[in-house]
């Protein structure tokens, strides 16, 4: 749990169930993830964050309501593309899952 700031809370659990329950024989799938900083490099490259704020604020003011602040941030991360750096290392860690590989993701 000390990576929380690192890799947010949903990943370092997973981290905790990975650490915890596969020396128990709890099978836990492989994987990896990226961190809070590859966050904030994407959406800086990308240039998103006032609009996301935007967004939230609609929303706070009942301006909007979840679905559409929710849909409207989800289109800007999917117009949006990763650093090449950031997208190079996503890739290299996926490739190592080989057969394993799965995607997940979530918010905090």
């Amino acid at each position: 749990m000390a990576d929380v700031p690192r890799v947010g809370g949903k990943n370092a659990s997973l981290g905790e169930l990975i650490r915890t329950l596969q020396s128990e024989g709890i099978r836990v799938p492989d994987g990896f993830a990226t961190t809070a900083a590859a966050y904030r490099s994407f959406v800086a490259a990308n240039g998103i964050d006032a609009a996301m704020r935007s967004r939230i604020a609609d929303f706070r003011s009942g301006d909007a309501t979840l679905r559409a602040t929710g849909e409207a941030i989800r289109d800007l991360f999917l117009s949006s593309e990763f650093p090449g750096d950031i997208a190079e290392s996503i890739r290299a860690h996926y490739r190592t899952l080989g057969d394993r590989a799965g995607l997940a993701a979530g918010s905090e």
